[in-house]
C-alpha cells in the first residue's frame, strides 16, 4: 500500500503539471491558503508571478459573499469529491484592481499526509456568458413579438389571454405565470388567465395580493415599476410571503397593467427556486404587460364602440316605430273620444274608459322607448338636488317599507343641476326601484350628490370637461354578472319574471341622461350590490333663474276662428278635424305642406296653422311654419308631433320663432287648450 505524498510533495508535483494546463488552476490547503497557482491563473486574477502564493483563497471573490465562500469551502473540506467542470454554481471572480468578472470552477481534492489539497481549474466565462445572454434576450424579444401579434391581432381575444401566460412561462425559468386584475369580476382579465396554477392556487394568490386594492396600493400609490422578492422583506409583505412559500414558490416577479387613470391588473410570474428573476426578466415581464395592457385596452373600446352602435340602431329604429306608434295611438284615443261623446250610458263609458287608459299606457311606453333612444322632448330647467332627494327619499321610505334602510346624502351647498326635473325624478326613482327588486330580504339603500369637476374627457362618464352634479344610487343587493351587465341597458332586457317589469328602466334612464348632456356608469358585483353613478351638468347662471312654463289660461277651449289642419296621415287628420269641428272652430283641411300653403294664399281669413311636425316629402312642420309666418306674419301656429326628433330644432329656435309642440297621442282637452292658448297669445 503507498504512502500519501507530503503537502510539499504534493505542491511540487502539481506545480509540475500546472504549466501544461489549459485552464488557469489553483491549489489551496485545508486552511483555505492558496499553496499553488500557474500563470493562466496569475493573469486571469492580475497578479505577479508567485503573487497569489499564500493569499486566502476569499480574496478572489467578491467580499459580500466572502463569508459565505468560506463556509461552503469547510463543508467541502469535510467531505470533500469530484464536481466537474460546467455543473456547479456560477461564481464571480475579483481581480487584484478590484474588477469582477463570471467564472466557472471544477473541483479534485489530492489527499495528502497533512490533509486534503483542492485543486480548483478556473474559467472565465464572460464571453460564454454574453453569448447566452444575448440568446436569451433574442428568444425573450421572440417571445415578446409573438406576444404581441397575438394580443393584438388574435381575432378570438379571449383565447389569446389564455395562450399568454403559457407563452411568458416558456420564456422565463418560471414554474407559473398569472393575469391578475384590480376587478376579478371582468370578464376580459381575470385569474383563469394563469398557467402552471390551479384553480384554487390561482384563486389563492388573487386572496394573499388582497385583490385590487393591493395593486392601487403599492403601484399607484408608491409609484412601483415592479415588485421582486427581494423587495418583500417589509412586515407589510409578510402574509403574501407567508402564501407564497405555502404554495412551494422562492421567488416572484410582479408587474403592473397600466389603464388609464391607475393599473387595471398585475402579471405574475413565480418560482419554486430563488434568484430567478433579476433586471433582464423584469423588463421582459414588463414589455408583456405593456402589450397585455395595449390588448385590453383593445378590447374594452371595440366592446364599447359595438354597444354605442347597437344603441344608436336600436335608437333610431325606436325613433321611426315611435312615430307611426303614435299616430295609431292618436286615431285610437281619438275614435274612443268621438264614441265616448255619442254614447253617454254607464256601461259603455266603463268600456271606452278602459280602452283610453290602454292608450295612456301605450304612449307611456312610447315615452320610455323615446327616452332610451333620446329622442323625447325634454324641458330642462336649474334644479336644486337638496330638496329633490330629500322629498325623493321621503316618498321612498314610505314606499319601499322598512326593510330598507335609505340614506340620503347631498350636502346644501350642492349646485342646481341643469335638467329636467319630471325626468331626473322619475330616473332617481327607477333606479331605487331595481335596487328594491335586488333586495328581496332587504338591505342598504344610498342616494347621494355631490360637485365634481372633470378636467378632461376622459373620464369614466366619457362626457367633456366641466362641472356636474353626480347622483350615486347604491345598494346592498345580489348585484349583477358581468355577463347581466353588459346586456342592462339594452331595450327589453330583463332579469325579473314575466310581467314583473318592462326592461325598460335603466334604458330610460341612460337616453335620458345622455340627452342631458350627462354620463351614466354601472359597477356591480355578483352578490355584492350595485351602484349607479349618473352626472349631469351644472345650471349656469342665467339659467337657474329657468323660463317658467307658460300656465293654461283658465276660461273658454271653444272658438269661432278658422284653423287649417296640415297632416299627410288621413285618419289622423280626421280625428283632429272632427274634434276642433266640435268645439265650434272652421276647419280646413290639408295633406301637405305645398296644400297647405296653397289653402293659405287662397283663404286670408285663416287664424291658425295647427301642423303635424313629420309630413312625409317635401318640407315638413317647422319649415312649413316659417313659410306660413312669411306670408302672413301674424298667423297664429301649433305644432304637433309623435316622432320628438324635430323638437331639439324648435329648441334651437330664437324666442321670437319659438312654435308651441303638442304630443301625440292628444286628448280632445290637450287640444282644445293649446289651440285656445295660442290663439289668445297671437
Amino acid at each position: 500500500m503507498s504512502t500519501p505524498q507530503t503537502s510539499a510533495q504534493s505542491v511540487a508535483t502539481l506545480r509540475s503539471w500546472f504549466d501544461v494546463a489549459p485552464d488557469a488552476m489553483i491549489a489551496v490547503d485545508q486552511e483555505g491558503r492558496i499553496v499553488a497557482a500557474n500563470a493562466q491563473a496569475e493573469r486571469l486574477f492580475g497578479y505577479e508571478s508567485g503573487g497569489m502564493h499564500g493569499l486566502p483563497l476569499e480574496a478572489l471573490v467578491p467580499e459580500p459573499v466572502r463569508h459565505a465562500h468560506a463556509m461552503h469551502r469547510r463543508a467541502y473540506t469535510d467531505q470533500p469529491r469530484v464536481r466537474p467542470m460546467g455543473i456547479g454554481y456560477e461564481l464571480a471572480g475579483v481581480k487584484r484592481d478590484g474588477g469582477q468578472f463570471p467564472v466557472e470552477i471544477g473541483l479534485s481534492p489530492i489527499p495528502t499526509a497533512e490533509g486534503v489539497i483542492t485543486v480548483a481549474s478556473v474559467r472565465d466565462i464572460s464571453e460564454t456568458r454574453r453569448v447566452r445572454q444575448a440568446l436569451v434576450r433574442a428568444r425573450r424579444d421572440t417571445s415578446v413579438v409573438q406576444v404581441g401579434r397575438l394580443a393584438l391581432e388574435s381575432t378570438d381575444y379571449e383565447a389569446a389571454i389564455r395562450r399568454i401566460p403559457e407563452m411568458v412561462r416558456s420564456a422565463l425559468d418560471a414554474q407559473a405565470v398569472a393575469i391578475l386584475s384590480t376587478d376579478w369580476q371582468r370578464s376580459d382579465l381575470h385569474t383563469r388567465a394563469a398557467t402552471g396554477l390551479s384553480a384554487g392556487t390561482a384563486e389563492a394568490l388573487a386572496s394573499a395580493l388582497g385583490g385590487g386594492q393591493f395593486i392601487r396600493r403599492f403601484f399607484l400609490t408608491r409609484e412601483l415599476a415592479a415588485i421582486i422578492w427581494e423587495d418583500m422583506k417589509s412586515e407589510e409583505f409578510a402574509p403574501v410571503r407567508t402564501t407564497l412559500e405555502e404554495m412551494g414558490f422562492r421567488d416572484v416577479a410582479l408587474v403592473p397593467l397600466f389603464g388609464r387613470h391607475e393599473p387595471m391588473g398585475l402579471l405574475a410570474a413565480l418560482a419554486s427556486r430563488p434568484g430567478v428573476f433579476d433586471r433582464d426578466e423584469v423588463m421582459f415581464l414588463q414589455s408583456i404587460a405593456n402589450l397585455l395592457a395595449a390588448a385590453v385596452h383593445r378590447n374594452r373600446t371595440e366592446a364599447q364602440l359595438a354597444h354605442a352602435q347597437k344603441l344608436e340602431a336600436l335608437g333610431q329604429l325606436t325613433g321611426g316605430i315611435a312615430h307611426d306608434f303614435n299616430n295609431l295611438l292618436t286615431v285610437i284615443s281619438g275614435n274612443l273620444q268621438l264614441l265616448e261623446a255619442e254614447l253617454p250610458d254607464p256601461e259603455h263609458q266603463e268600456v271606452i274608459d278602459s280602452a283610453l287608459r290602454a292608450v295612456d299606457r301605450g304612449a307611456d311606453l312610447t315615452r320610455r322607448l323615446l327616452a332610451f333612444a333620446r329622442r323625447q322632448s325634454l324641458q330642462p330647467r336649474a334644479v336644486v338636488p337638496q330638496p329633490l332627494l330629500q322629498e325623493l327619499g321621503h316618498m321612498l321610505t314610505r314606499t319601499l317599507g322598512e326593510a330598507i334602510q335609505i340614506e340620503v346624502d347631498c350636502p346644501a351647498d350642492v349646485p342646481d343641476v341643469y335638467a329636467d326635473a319630471n325626468e331626473l325624478d322619475t330616473a332617481l326613482i327607477n333606479l331605487a326601484l331595481n335596487a328594491r327588486d335586488a333586495m328581496p330580504r332587504g338591505g342598504s339603500l344610498t342616494i347621494s350628490a355631490r360637485e365634481v369637476v372633470l378636467d378632461s374627457a376622459d373620464n369614466p362618464w366619457k362626457v367633456s370637461p366641466g362641472r356636474y352634479v353626480r347622483f350615486a344610487i347604491g345598494d346592498t343587493g345580489t348585484g349583477m354578472s358581468p355577463e347581466v351587465r353588459a346586456h342592462v341597458l339594452e331595450p327589453f332586457f330583463s332579469t325579473k319574471g314575466p310581467g314583473k317589469g318592462s326592461g325598460l328602466g335603466l334604458s330610460m334612464v341612460y337616453g335620458f341622461v345622455s340627452q342631458s348632456g350627462g354620463g351614466m356608469t354601472i359597477e356591480s358585483r355578483l352578490g355584492y350590490g350595485t351602484q349607479v353613478a349618473l352626472v349631469l351638468p351644472v345650471a349656469a347662471l342665467d339659467a337657474r333663474k329657468g323660463a317658467e312654463k307658460r300656465a293654461t289660461r283658465g276660461g273658454r277651449s271653444e272658438g269661432q276662428e278658422t284653423i287649417l289642419v296640415v297632416e299627410d296621415q288621413a285618419e289622423v287628420r280626421g280625428i283632429a278635424v272632427r274634434f276642433l269641428r266640435a268645439l265650434g272652430y272652421q276647419v280646413l283641411a290639408a295633406a301637405s305642406a305645398r296644400e297647405a300653403l296653397e289653402r293659405l294664399l287662397a283663404q286670408p281669413h285663416v287664424d291658425l296653422l295647427f301642423s303635424d311636425v313629420v309630413l312625409g316629402s317635401g318640407m315638413d312642420g317647422v319649415e312649413l311654419a316659417h313659410e306660413a309666418r312669411r306670408v302672413r306674419p301674424q298667423l297664429a301656429v301649433l305644432l304637433t308631433s309623435g316622432y320628438p326628433g324635430p323638437a331639439e330644432r324648435l329648441r334651437e329656435q330664437k324666442a321670437e320663432e319659438h312654435f308651441e309642440l303638442l304630443r301625440k297621442p292628444y286628448r280632445r282637452e290637450d287640444l282644445a287648450n293649446a289651440i285656445r292658448r295660442v290663439l289668445d297669445l297671437a
